[in-house]
């Protein structure tokens, strides 16, 4: 019977040291994660920090230069690029058989068009001074 009762104890202890090891053991496990987990969050946010660095230089560098793309223009206009060439076709029309009229001040460069960033803030008051109506490639109400 005390054999009996000491193996009883004995296995209890036993029971009782297994399942506590379980839960160091998780728990490091658990630890570990989150060191790993915090780690990566921290890479990431230093990759989007280098990202964001990375956006702002190049948005100030095109916003420093006096000559924008069509795409840029576009979007300067709160127009489409389609658009923007229709504008430049419609003045390029009146031009050839006026003579006169202030476009969209461009250069052409390997069939891309660069307009002028300060010239085309001129253009934009000129033509609304003259409420000047563009209907596809067409300027309509002069």
């Amino acid at each position: 019977m005390k054999n009996q009762i000491t193996i009883l104890g004995a296995a209890l202890i036993l029971g009782l040291s297994l399942i506590a090891s379980s839960l160091i053991i998780s728990n490091e496990r658990a630890s570990s994660n989150e060191k790993a987990m915090e780690t990566q969050i921290a890479q990431l946010q230093t990759e989007a920090k280098e990202q964001a660095e990375l956006l702002e230089q190049t948005v100030s560098t095109a916003a420093d230069s006096p000559l924008m793309t069509m795409s840029e223009a576009a979007e300067f206009l709160h127009l489409t690029e389609n658009e923007v060439l229709n504008i430049i076709k419609a003045e390029h029309e009146v031009l050839k058989y006026n003579g006169s009229l202030t476009g969209i001040p461009y250069i052409k460069v390997d069939e891309q068009f660069m307009i002028n960033r300060a010239e085309l803030q001129n253009w934009v008051q000129q033509a609304t001074l003259e409420k000047r109506v563009y209907m596809g490639t067409k300027i309509t109400n002069r």
